[in-house]
């Protein structure tokens, strides 16, 4: 199924077939709960209907409405796409897994980074700020990174809630 591109709509130019395809996709997307063969008809139904009205899409197409080769590749190009749909929803959970632990990977590689710097000018102010207006007492910061004052400050948010 992979190689469908490279098996239909042979016999349009590539600049065609680049456009045929790219409306075929979204027209699925659109009517996706239809077969494949109603997916056919209705498409053709569709351009005939705008070449009446003189202004088609495609006007390569004229040529090829009564063609069974070009139903056919329609229906294989449908089926195609709703393959692909199926696939992505397969799919679907571990894409959401892989995100989860991205988004793990950055958070530890953020925590990291945290670690190897001095606390900022805000941040120790926040603390002094923090500890006089809940009571506590200061603790001795200079030799804190930002990692571990910022942790101090949660914990200090969380006993207070």
């Amino acid at each position: 199924m992979q190689n469908i591109k490279g098996s239909v709509f042979l016999y349009l130019t590539p600049r065609q077939k680049s456009q045929l395809l790219g409306t075929l996709k979204s027209y699925y997307k659109k009517f996706f709960n239809l077969s494949e063969q109603d997916l056919a008809y209705k498409f053709l139904e569709d351009e005939k209907y705008y070449i009446d009205i003189e202004n088609p899409h495609f006007e390569f197409i004229k040529d090829y409405f009564e063609d069974e080769i070009f139903f056919n590749d329609l229906k294989k190009f449908f089926k195609y796409c709703a393959f692909e749909k199926e696939q992505t929803e397969l799919l679907k959970p571990y894409r959401e897994k892989q995100k989860e632990y991205e988004k793990l990977q950055r958070k530890k590689a953020a925590e990291y980074k945290m670690s190897k710097l001095k606390p900022t000018k805000k941040q120790i102010m926040y603390y002094e700020k923090l500890t006089k207006a809940h009571g506590i007492e200061k603790k001795d910061i200079k030799d804190m990174n930002r990692l571990e004052l910022r942790n101090l400050i949660m914990d200090i948010l969380k006993q207070n809630e």
